[in-house]
């Protein structure tokens, strides 16, 4: 089971000023349900007022019931589910809940869950890192891991132990040594790469090769052309042959599962504006982009402000002259997350050509013989394989850029023309206020599907601000809500009435632990 959690920075440095003394803070819950789990996302932060602690000491520390309150009606106000963040800044202290900790963290669940229409957890700050557990069908469950997400991602939690095959080592050598640190947060990542075809596919190849934990191929695409042989990595002239062209995913996953190098690749066939399709993504740490449709990177495109998961998309172009000279061979890299301009705010998509098309083929060639579409839309773009790998490699670097400590100085969009030997960054630099994705920062599962060929759209909108995210990553899918809708609007009711909980909603257990 996997779980991510997105707070602010703000919230570090709060926990830090408090040393030596336990410090912490509420922040709102929301998630995103993936195929296999959960994304939890923790957003807008609840700081305590100066009355918020019964008790704040070095080994104790204990909130007032009114704060408690204050929180839950905060949380039902909103629809979301309410994370507590504590510190141990004491090294001797265990760097997880302790087990006074949990009895305290498992009563409080008990009274403040049923009030929720989100989850509950809770999250220890430690120096040796970041840890929690969640409330579940079967009471408190661990986290599995806290990211940072900003312009890079920056985990949290103390390193799994026992992650590497044995024998890996050798395959890593060379690689370790030229990443560093680089190198262990990469083979902990899971990848989703959207789009399985010239650019998708030489980009997985790298990837796997590179040793990530885990690689998701998606694209509901055919090899039916015989011009994809050039360019799909994996294909041959064989596939063309047979009675049923094969799925690009598995023609490409059937090549990447031979290196033997590492879990057998997940396969989704299947157009990722449809919802089932795009949940997949959810379980990924990161997503690669390798589609050319608007409609398709218009709901990828969500991803990094709704459910604070990163995205790097990728595009090539070819230049010509009229006269079929050729005098560009451009590829362009675009890192989306929490902190940096989406497409919308690059002007990289359109809304028109996302509907146009999904118009059927006919309906689009009427409209553009009327002189309502520009011709071209849906078409095949002029590739070549040299282009493709190029964009690949310069994905597959963004990737690593995105997990190192420096990437924060990397520009967030650039092109680099392999005809000309020339780069430069792109603009904007920074995300356009007042854009729809920075009005809906970690809100999870508000959004909805639209009619089928269109993409996904965002149901709520709310805006908040902050420059960096942490994650938690779950397995679970969810529960059935065990209320009835009287229940539920009942507790509603009192959380926002402002009615105070009993001292007994937040145990004595945690006024003093004890490392296990």
């Amino acid at each position: 089971m996997h779980r991510r959690l997105q707070l602010w920075e703000a919230i570090v440095r709060l926990l830090a000023d408090a040393s030596p003394s336990e410090q912490g803070c509420f922040c709102l819950l929301r998630e995103g349900r993936g195929l296999r789990g959960r994304r939890l996302l923790a957003v807008d932060p609840i700081f305590p007022p100066s009355d918020a602690w019964e008790t704040q000491g070095t080994g104790h520390l204990r909130p007032t019931a009114r704060w408690v309150s204050a929180a839950v009606s905060a949380a039902v106000s909103s629809g979301a589910g309410l994370l507590f963040v504590h510190s141990h800044p004491d090294p001797a202290h265990p760097p997880e809940l302790s087990l006074l900790d949990e009895t305290a963290v498992h009563a409080l669940a008990e009274t403040l869950a049923p009030m929720l229409e989100g989850p509950f957890a809770a999250v220890v700050t430690h120096s040796a890192g970041w840890s929690g557990m969640i409330w579940d069908d079967v009471g408190l469950v661990p986290i599995d891991r806290v990211v940072s997400v900003g312009r890079i991602l920056r985990p949290l939690s103390p390193r799994i132990v026992g992650r590497i095959a044995e024998g890996d080592e050798a395959l890593d050598a060379r690689q370790a040594d030229a990443l560093g640190d680089v190198h262990s947060r990469l083979r902990d990542l899971e990848v989703a790469v959207v789009g399985s075809g010239g650019l998708g596919s030489p980009l997985a190849e790298q990837i796997v090769r590179m040793g990530v934990a885990g690689v998701t191929l998606v694209d509901h695409d055919v090899l039916d052309t015989p011009s994809n042989v050039r360019r799909v990595f994996g294909s041959t002239a064989a596939d063309l042959r047979g009675t049923t062209p094969p799925a690009k995913v598995d023609v490409v996953g059937r090549h990447l599962d031979q290196f033997g190098l590492a879990p057998p690749v997940r396969r989704v066939r299947g157009d990722i504006r449809q919802e089932q399709v795009f949940r997949a993504l959810l379980d990924a740490d990161v997503v690669i982009s390798c589609t050319d449709t608007h409609g398709s990177r218009a709901v990828v495109n969500d991803l990094p402000s709704t459910c604070m998961l990163p995205v790097v998309d990728m595009g090539v172009r070819v230049g010509s002259k009229a006269n079929g000279a050729l005098v560009a061979l451009a590829a362009e890299v675009r890192v989306l997350t929490p902190t940096t301009p989406c497409l919308w705010c690059r002007k990289a998509i359109s809304a028109d050509v996302a509907r146009a098309e999904n118009l059927p083929a006919h309906e689009r060639q009427k409209l553009e013989r009327e002189g309502y579409l520009v011709g071209g839309v849906g078409d095949p773009a002029p590739s070549v394989v040299a282009l493709t790998v190029l964009g690949a490699g310069l994905g597959a670097c963004a990737l690593l850029t995105l997990l190192s400590e420096e990437g924060d100085v990397a520009p967030c969009g650039y092109i680099v023309d392999g005809f000309l030997a020339y780069a430069m960054e792109t603009q904007p630099t920074q995300p356009v206020e007042g854009c729809r994705c920075r009005k809906k920062l970690g809100l999870g599962d508000f959004f909805t599907t639209v009619p089928p060929g269109s993409y996904l759209l965002s149901r709520r909108t709310v805006s908040a601000p902050g420059q960096r995210f942490l994650g938690i990553r779950a397995r679970r899918i969810g529960r059935p809500s065990r209320r009835s809708g009287s229940e539920c609007g009942r507790d509603r009711t009192r959380a926002r009435s402002g009615a105070r909980l009993p001292r007994s909603g937040w145990p004595r257990a945690l006024a003093g632990r004890a490392p296990r």
